[in-house]
């Protein structure tokens, strides 16, 4: 949501006649319950077999900062901001990367959203989804010194078998494929 958000009125303006309802969730779910004809979703659940999945964006992961934070970083004189909704991202990215600086302490925040603005606001550094900083660091309101990696998952979109009936799906799986694309393909 904090990607796709700020992009929703170039999608609007060209499909006026697509009305789009978004909820926020993650994870496993059920289309019939929970009243949805497509899901946009990190894919690191069991995805059923008859769902039509396609991927979008690889995730990439790193530690994100205000850019006033970059040399205390460097020194490990920081606070990590974790998410309680990845309560592992830490303990992973360090494991991969054991000569990157180490915090004092962690500091667990309920979402990355949170995390984010927490990381923005000079709080700390958040280990941090590319997606959920790209503009932040466009603007140069956050700063990724050692840049981000893939952590081995996939943000995808899944179809139940109704919204491949369902008009204004096309179109808009459509701009959402061109408009990844042109933010972490193009030039990247």
């Amino acid at each position: 949501m904090r990607w796709l958000i700020p992009r929703l009125s170039e999608f609007q303006d060209r499909h006026p006649e697509i009305d789009l309802h978004l909820s926020v969730g993650g994870g496993g779910f059920d289309f019939a319950r929970d009243r949805i004809t497509l899901a946009i979703r990190r894919l690191d659940f069991a995805l059923d077999a008859n769902w039509q999945v396609e991927r979008l964006v690889e995730e990439q992961v790193g530690p994100v900062m205000h850019p006033a934070m970059t040399d205390r970083f460097a020194a490990g004189d920081y606070i990590a901001l974790a998410a309680k909704t990845r309560p592992d991202g830490w303990q992973k990215w360090s494991a991969a990367h054991p000569d990157a600086p180490k915090p004092r302490s962690t500091r667990f925040l309920d979402h990355h959203f949170l995390m984010v603005e927490a990381a923005a606001g000079g709080l700390g550094v958040a280990i941090c989804p590319k997606i959920m900083a790209i503009d932040d660091l466009r603007k140069g309101r956050l700063a990724a010194p050692l840049g981000f990696q893939p952590d081995g998952s996939h943000y995808g979109i899944i179809r139940s078998a109704l919204a491949k009936k369902t008009a204004g799906i096309d179109q808009f799986v459509s701009w959402l494929l061109a408009t990844i694309q042109q933010d972490f393909h193009a030039a990247s």
